[in-house]
């Protein structure tokens, strides 16, 4: 895994070079910003019905007019429900870099984060363990490294984006990619392709209605499990010079998760809050 690591920060790191290059030393740098999520779901966790906050921060520190530095922090919280006691958890730091390969109407962007293992969680089946990973649920698969124990993470991915009048049209490819650190299961690595295409549409000025249909392939999943599954996200964004609202509903559609409304189904209601400085 190192020298795969080596080669794609390197890669990364000779990409936003090129791109700084080829900028006018008087453009104008992208502003930062902050973005608070919390995401509450319900569903089963153990053969038990749940509901889990998971909460996470979103930051970027513009480096150049093309390339931006990035850093996520995910976590999770189940109520005391049913006589069981409160649980929290706290994922690892994710730190990563993208750099802009083509701006304009047509965007084009690429990068890569790391998963940094501060907290290498001793138990993959514990309850905790289990909270966050359905907390990674809610957020796509992209987000799994983030909370699973003991995993250190690497996700290199693209995405381009088309403004046509006032419809918005993207399209998202990452590759998740894990490898165990703890002893107890062995040392091994697993890898999941999600591709993720969104729809939005500009209703007024300040805001924006769409919907997103994320397709995840376990590549690594074990022969009894199902590798695939389809989630629908819709969306409504209020959005303007301070920053954004955005709330949004995860509905998950098939196996292995089980359609949304099922009785053992999985759907979640989310809140993004956005800032730029």
């Amino acid at each position: 895994m190192n020298p795969s690591i080596f080669a794609v920060t390197t890669a990364m790191l000779c990409l936003a070079a090129s791109g700084v290059h080829a900028e006018e030393p008087a453009a104008p740098r992208p502003p930062h910003s902050v973005a608070l999520e919390t995401y509450a779901f319900s569903g089963t966790l153990n053969n038990q019905a749940t509901t889990v906050v998971a909460p996470s921060i979103f930051a970027s520190f513009a480096l150049s007019q093309r390339v931006t530095l990035t850093v996520a922090w995910l976590f999770a919280y189940a109520p005391s429900r049913g006589g069981t006691p409160a649980t929290f958890q706290a994922g690892n730091p994710a730190i990563g870099a993208n750099a802009v390969l083509r701006d304009g109407a047509f965007k084009i962007r690429a990068g890569g984060a790391l998963v940094l293992p501060f907290t290498l969680l001793s138990d993959p089946d514990d309850d905790g363990s289990a909270l966050l990973r359905r907390a990674a649920t809610l957020r796509g698969n992209s987000g799994v490294s983030l909370v699973a124990p003991g995993l250190l993470g690497l996700t290199p991915w693209a995405d381009a984006s088309l403004r046509q009048g006032l419809f918005r049209f993207a399209l998202d490819a990452r590759v998740p990619l894990s490898v165990q650190l703890s002893s107890k299961r062995g040392r091994r690595a697993d890898a999941v392709f999600q591709l993720t295409g969104n729809v939005g549409l500009d209703v007024l000025p300040n805001l924006l209605v769409g919907t997103s249909l994320q397709a995840v392939y376990v590549m690594t999943a074990a022969a009894d499990v199902d590798p695939s599954f389809l989630a629908l996200l819709p969306y409504i964004r209020l959005h303007g010079s301070p920053g954004f609202v955005e709330a949004r509903l995860t509905l998950n559609l098939d196996a292995p998760l089980g359609f949304a409304f099922d009785p053992n189904g999985v759907w979640a209601a989310g809140l993004a809050l956005g800032t730029t400085f």
